[in-house]
């Protein structure tokens, strides 16, 4: 048997090898970078949020490794050629489960870019095939001193957190003016079991400047929903049929950039002189799964529950 000859001689399929490695690196650079200045942890596939980490963690380190990856792979590819299969196999993993959920968009890149899992997918196979298809262990150069690469994955991986857009006190000044990039809040409701409302995010800064906690009902229901969710369009409208007034009600919507006129859903929400309602400001992204309930009493949080449905709700 005839040992296998590649039909493109060895110097250009090391150009061919080089350029097709920088052509990855530019594609999750890319990537990378719209989650960090316009992503937040809500885009995250399922899997990921499940990790036993802090949300926040995980999204960072998720740019993260992105950012390290490529670097090392621009100054060093022949480091870099197999974190890129191995970065690309998980991409490929991830979005196999996006797609069996039916996930309409991959979150690959920020709020900015919706992409369909399927046609990411197909991206990154195609990438992953031509990397492999040059056999680049055997083509690639030197490439720059180890040092440089090295340097330049820890700067990668300490990036996203030196641009943490998470809300802390002080991010927002008081006319609602946002910090660099979109700013996440993460609203984890069940965990406020116990709290009084005011020890809550929203009875704190920056969020207090939108919401005085004080001048809605201490006792009753909180709903937090959004304009846009066919869920909360059907939670809504059931609360308006069953909600007669035998305690308070306090809406608050979470306002989005997108949200318009013509792509609102919620129609039928309840009213009446037990109702209140809130907005918090579409400058900021907020980590909730929406319809989600508080039920307060005397100002305690003593329910709490994300996704509801007419069927479980409190």
């Amino acid at each position: 048997m005839r040992p296998y000859r590649s039909a493109v001689n060895p110097e250009s399929r090391s150009r061919i090898a080089l350029a097709w490695v920088w052509l990855i690196s530019a594609w999750v650079l890319t990537g990378a970078t719209f989650k960090l200045f316009w992503g937040t942890p809500a885009l995250l596939p399922q899997v990921l949020r499940d990790l036993p980490l802090e949300i926040g963690v995980t999204y960072n380190l998720a740019i993260g490794i992105e950012l390290a990856i490529s670097w090392v792979a621009l100054t060093k590819p022949r480091w870099g050629w197999w974190m890129q299969v191995a970065l690309l196999l998980v991409f490929d993993a991830v979005l196999t489960q996006q797609i069996a959920a039916g996930a309409k968009s991959c979150g690959c890149f920020g709020t900015k870019l919706e992409i369909d899992p399927r046609i990411m997918m197909g991206a990154d196979t195609l990438l992953l095939a031509g990397l492999v298809s040059l056999r680049p262990w055997s083509c690639l150069g030197i490439g720059l001193p180890a040092g440089v690469p090295v340097v330049l994955a820890a700067i990668g991986l300490a990036l996203p957190w030196f641009l943490e857009r998470e809300l802390e006190t002080g991010d927002l000044v008081a006319n609602g003016k946002q910090i660099e990039g979109l700013p996440w809040s993460e609203l984890a409701v069940e965990r406020w079991v116990g709290l009084d409302i005011s020890e809550t995010p929203l009875g704190k800064p920056p969020l207090n400047q939108f919401i005085d906690v004080n001048q809605l009902a201490l006792d009753g229901l909180w709903v937090f929903w959004r304009a846009t969710c066919d869920h909360c369009a059907k939670h809504l409208a059931h609360l308006a049929d069953t909600e007669d007034g035998t305690r308070f009600v306090t809406l608050i919507q979470l306002e989005e950039a997108h949200d318009t006129v013509g792509n609102r859903v919620v129609n039928k929400m309840p009213s009446g002189n037990f109702v209140k309602e809130a907005k918090l400001p579409p400058s900021i992204a907020y980590l909730i799964s929406t319809p989600a309930e508080l039920v307060l009493e005397a100002g305690k949080v003593v329910k709490a529950k994300e996704g509801v449905t007419p069927e479980d709700g409190l």
